[in-house]
């Protein structure tokens, strides 16, 4: 089996502390099975058994800090859109319009002000009349509108 990039270990190591015997193996002897001794395999099993738990500590540990990589990584890229009160707003077409959405729909619909800041993107809209929009809207599905 091929170790985990995140872990560095094997699934099979991680429960079993002990690497598989691949069907290829089996078939053919090899230094492996030639120079296996029973009591000497018993024996060292028993002992790593008692380090079993510190390599899935060290898994976590590899994993945590591989995602924790990911996670940074991801959000160095990622642009957030910020909007003030009363700044003009695009709406995504596809998000209000699911079944209407076809080749040669429009991307963005009308235009709509910014009633209220939520949270960190998360706005409420209302209309240009100042008509209230019914529901939250993320800043994903929003563009700047500029007149």
């Amino acid at each position: 089996m091929t170790p985990s990039h995140a872990t560095g270990e094997t699934p099979f190591s991680l429960v079993y502390d002990s690497e598989a015997v691949l069907p290829a193996e089996a078939g053919l002897p090899t230094y492996r099975q030639m120079g296996f001794n029973d009591e000497v395999n018993e024996q060292r099993m028993r002992e790593q058994l008692n380090f079993l738990d510190e390599l899935r500590n060290q898994a976590l540990y590899k994993m945590q800090k591989y995602r924790h990589l990911m996670a940074r990584t991801y959000t160095r890229r990622v642009k957030n859109k910020e909007f003030k009160a009363r700044d003009l707003v695009l709406r995504l077409f596809s998000i209000t319009h699911p079944k209407d959405k076809d080749k040669l729909s429009p991307k963005w619909e009308d235009s709509y002000r910014v009633s209220r800041i939520i949270g960190p993107g998360t706005y409420e809209l209302e209309k240009m009349n100042g008509d209230p929009i019914p529901r939250l809207w993320h800043a994903s599905n929003l563009a700047k509108y500029y007149v």
